[in-house]
């Protein structure tokens, strides 16, 4: 792990790493798993030690081994979702009892519900990665989605400090009656960078199987309702772009075989399934769009544009706030119409389809995982503090009684 100096006052530095204990469901490779690990692989390991507690079995595309090899502890509670209201909050309790930590964050649903449930002495804290009603809502339906969301922001009243991974879902969730601020999540900027010549590129479409002389348009990440796809797909076909563009879906998800229906007969849409080569996909490609509905802060968007390619998404405001650090790069288009992706596609000036970009400095500071894991250990320690000057506080009125 590397070293961070500055984040406490010398005469604030520990005798010993302070343990912070992360709770997740799985260790899943997905985006709030891979911050995690961005967050833990930085921390300064004069002043935090980090543990990891899973809730349930791992599956099979999991991150165990990766944590592991940068020797973050993993302690596996094995409960069913059954098992975690059954007995979950006392397991997790004489979790907490054996580690002894000095912080719990926990992530989600389920670890975030147990956590609050568990009584438990030490700070509790937390990070929100999606708008909780909106995502909730595509994904269960609007009545249960509704109730496991304010479930949640129940919950989650109860901790000492909870972050959104963006400025602007810490607004959305502020609005829901949650105290929250943000810290932006952050990226292995030596995993995403641009391309360095076309030489490299070419090899890297050739290794692929892609065409050399197409415009590749690749989209990342989950295959839902939120992120509609479909239309992507759609509106692909429709346009001028596709007589001589590749469409390339890197991911899997519920809607696959909709969009496998909708690319039918096109021999230049291809899904590629869940891929751990997504920085390779995107140095090899010229354009990434996403289409979403909602978010929390667009991962994707965010390795696209590190990696030096033009990126068009929807006009909502997570994909604004990325627009704002990388404005040369983010083309905003209007969601909710059926041809939105088509006119976006054909707005494009051909002479631009393949061009490049080398990001800002300042941009790739702003993303950068570094200031992503020094912001988490300086809210830590904040939360740390705030609770021991409350402890010190409630001890002196008990003792002048």
């Amino acid at each position: 792990m590397a070293h961070i100096s500055g984040l406490l006052p010398a005469n604030d530095v520990q005798s010993k790493p302070q343990t912070v204990l992360s709770i997740v469901s799985t260790l899943r490779r997905c985006a709030p798993i891979n911050g995690i690990m961005n967050i833990i692989r930085y921390m300064d390991p004069l002043n935090y030690r980090a543990i990891i507690a899973t809730l349930s079995l791992e599956p099979a595309d999991s991150m165990i081994a990766d944590f592991r090899s940068i020797g973050v502890p993993v302690k596996q509670m094995e409960l069913s979702r059954a098992g975690s209201l059954l007995f979950g909050a006392g397991k997790l309790r004489r979790l907490v009892s054996e580690i002894k930590p000095d912080l719990v964050h926990s992530h989600g649903l389920r670890a975030d519900i147990l956590t609050a449930n568990a009584g438990l002495q030490c700070p509790i804290v937390s990070t929100i990665h999606s708008d909780l009603l909106e995502d909730y809502r595509f994904a269960y339906g609007r009545s249960i989605g509704t109730l496991l969301a304010m479930r949640q922001l129940a919950a989650l009243k109860s901790f000492d400090g909870v972050n959104a991974v963006s400025g602007p879902l810490a607004d959305v969730m502020s609005k829901q009656g949650l105290r929250i601020s943000g810290i932006l999540n952050g990226l292995e900027l030596s995993t995403y960078f641009p391309v360095t010549n076309l030489e490299s590129m070419m090899r890297l479409r050739e290794k692929l199987g892609w065409p050399s002389d197409a415009v590749v348009v690749l989209h990342t990440g989950v295959l839902r309702n939120l992120k509609n796809p479909v239309e992507v797909v759609t509106g692909f076909r429709a346009s001028a772009l596709s007589r001589c563009g590749f469409l390339v879906f890197a991911g899997d998800g519920p809607q696959r075989a909709e969009c496998e229906r909708a690319a039918s007969g096109a021999s230049n849409i291809v899904f590629l399934g869940k891929r751990r080569d997504v920085p390779d996909l995107l140095r090899a490609a010229d354009i990434l769009i996403s289409a979403s509905s909602s978010e929390g802060l667009s991962n994707a968007l965010l390795e696209g544009c590190a990696s030096g390619i033009r990126a068009l998404a929807t006009d909502i405001p997570p994909h604004r706030y990325v627009e704002n650090l990388f404005p040369d790069q983010m083309l905003i288009f209007g969601q909710g119409r059926s041809d939105s992706v088509r006119t976006v596609l054909d707005s494009l000036d051909p002479g631009c389809w393949r061009q490049k970009f080398l990001p800002r400095p300042d941009s790739l500071d702003m993303i950068s995982c570094r200031r992503m894991s020094r912001q988490y250990q300086e809210f830590y320690a904040s939360v740390i503090q705030s609770r021991s000057r409350a402890a010190s506080g409630a001890e002196g009125r008990v003792l002048c009684q």
